[in-house]
């Protein structure tokens, strides 16, 4: 297993390292579960991978159907990049959603959020909150819902899918958008077409990337390194000179740097 702030970690050594010890976890082991009394931590596994400055990155496991665990934290924004399976989402008093893999979520400060593994055997999320907090701070059950709004636009969407950004800037050519800025990070997804170098945002600062879709090169301090779809690329101030599209598809992934 790699360490944190390992500069490539692959989708298939995260999945690896989070499959559930249970072959069936979704049914009698999650019945006996309910039936001793235990929780959400009991059917979780996690494996932190960035620890920057800001952030502390993981990715979560669950299986579909596990006890949530609603909270809030009243100090900082946190967000999810949803990683595999099908997972549940109910933010602050807004109409629960369903998130797949590449679709973004924000829970604001402030804002009750419960996070659940809906279907599969792996509900995974890429969760980036602040170092050292807790889920202490339970809040309240919504007492109402309200519809999530069709017009708002990026940054900081409660709900960003990967379908909406494809959709909202097609696939013939390059582009970026912002799509969290807050007070700790700013966060940019990019689609990349093959033929030539993107330039991003980063270079002189620390960042990290996660690939969406297709398989690109990072030039980081003169490595080549080759990432495919779910692969998390961590670098030190500097290291970045060029992201390249390998192969004939276009490639979408996105860069979490300081604001």
């Amino acid at each position: 297993m790699s360490e944190t702030n390992a500069r490539h970690v692959t989708y298939e050594e995260i999945v690896e390292s989070l499959r559930p010890d249970a072959p069936d976890v979704e049914g009698p082991v999650l019945d006996e579960i309910a039936r001793s009394g235990g929780g959400y931590a009991a059917v979780t596994k996690s494996r932190v991978l960035v620890m920057d400055s800001r952030n502390r990155m993981a990715v979560i496991s669950s299986p579909g159907g596990s006890p949530g665990d609603p909270h809030l934290h009243d100090d900082f924004n946190e967000w999810w990049v949803a990683f595999g399976g099908e997972m549940r989402y109910r933010v602050g008093e807004y109409e629960p959603f369903k998130a797949h893999f590449g679709d973004i979520i924000v829970a604001p400060s402030g804002y009750r959020h419960d996070p659940r593994a809906w279907k599969g055997e792996m509900c995974m999320r890429m969760v980036t909150g602040k170092p050292g907090s807790n889920h202490d701070l339970k809040g309240l059950e919504p007492a109402r819902t309200i519809p999530l709004e069709d017009h708002w636009e990026p940054p900081n969407r409660i709900f960003t899918p990967l379908d909406y950004m494809i959709e909202r800037h097609g696939v013939d050519a390059d582009w970026q958008e912002t799509v969290i800025l807050d007070q700790r990070n700013r966060v940019d997804m990019f689609h990349v077409t093959p033929g030539g170098p993107m330039a991003t945002l980063a270079g002189d600062v620390e960042a990290w990337w996660v690939v969406l879709r297709g398989s690109v090169t990072f030039m980081l301090d003169g490595d080549a390194v080759n990432a495919g779809q779910g692969d998390v690329v961590y670098s030190q101030e500097g290291e970045l000179s060029s992201v390249l599209v390998d192969g004939d598809e276009s490639a979408i992934y996105i860069e979490v740097t300081a604001p």
